[in-house]
């Protein structure tokens, strides 16, 4: 007979692309993923992944056979959370993935806030590693961009504007660039979980990279924010973040007059849980909480 762990098993191993991942994912060891899979191929008496030394990708069977899956076990939290319902109050783990970013006082305050509304929730909060989403269990993802390596639905919350800026100490040391040209002779701290792509303009209709000299990288934004303010080199913020130290003469900006990209901050979730009364109730939260910010809300 087949068990509902050894689907859940199959896709986290599809959804994860090795057995090692899923065990991860889903905390246990890489025997008891590989005998769980075995047991489903068995019983269904067909292959549904090839395993090599690049991870694990489902056979043809197996790709038609993983989407019934995901629909199964969508019914089966759907179903949980009927029951839960009975009594109108959602309880229970509610597991989050929060990457960092500038908006992380945003994002902290919204989070406090939902959880004191809702005291019959557990808010169980990680963050992504070297491996990104691919060995975490979750419900729900808060991020700027998109995702690496995940099918997931998106729920945009707000918009933003970045903008440019170096201390005085900065630029009273190496000048203040004139034109996008200039750029080629200025340090920049590049934030390493979004590279180089973010850091163009918009000229003539096109998007059109700047040449500048990478003088650190760095997936922690309160660090690179603060080699802004020590006189490090040129970086590249949220406006309504800096907007504080702008003011306050810490910061200046640097080519105003460019048009650079707008970076968006969302929801994901898995299809999976799409019906979940939890994470709807987060999605709703959200919407409501981001609308009486400063920040931008955008539509679906």
């Amino acid at each position: 007979m087949i068990q509902i762990d050894d689907m859940a098993t199959f896709v986290a191993v599809v959804e994860t692309g090795s057995v090692t991942a899923a065990a991860n994912r889903l905390n246990t060891t890489k025997s008891v993923v590989s005998r769980r899979l075995s047991d489903l191929e068995r019983e269904l008496g067909t292959t549904l992944t090839e395993r090599g030394a690049r991870g694990a990708r489902t056979t043809e069977v197996g790709a038609v056979y993983y989407a019934k899956c995901l629909r199964i076990l969508e019914s089966i939290h759907a179903a949980n959370d009927v029951v839960a319902g009975f009594n109108n109050v959602v309880s229970g783990p509610l597991k989050l993935v929060l990457s960092r970013t500038m908006h992380d006082g945003l994002i902290e305050s919204a989070l406090n806030r939902f959880v004191l509304e809702h005291p019959e929730l557990v808010l169980q909060i990680d963050v992504p590693g070297p491996a990104g989403l691919a060995e975490l269990d979750f419900d729900a993802v808060l991020q700027s961009g998109e995702p690496d390596g995940a099918d997931l639905i998106a729920r945009p919350l707000f918009e933003f504007t970045n903008v440019i800026c170096a201390s005085p100490d900065y630029l009273q040391l190496r000048g203040m660039p004139q034109t996008a040209d200039d750029m080629v002779d200025h340090d920049v701290l590049l934030d390493a979980t979004s590279g180089m792509e973010d850091w163009c303009y918009l000229t003539h209709g096109k998007w059109t990279a700047l040449r500048f000299r990478t003088r650190m990288s760095c997936r922690e934004p309160r660090q690179l924010l603060s080699a802004a303010l020590a006189g490090v080199g040129l970086y590249m913020a949220p406006e309504s973040i800096v907007a504080g130290l702008v003011s306050a003469g810490r910061l200046q900006r640097v080519l105003p007059e460019l048009t650079l990209p707008r970076n968006q901050f969302s929801v994901f979730y898995p299809r999976s849980r799409r019906t979940s009364r939890k994470v709807q109730l987060l999605l709703s939260f959200l919407r409501d909480a981001f609308e009486s910010e400063s920040a931008i809300p955008v539509s679906d």
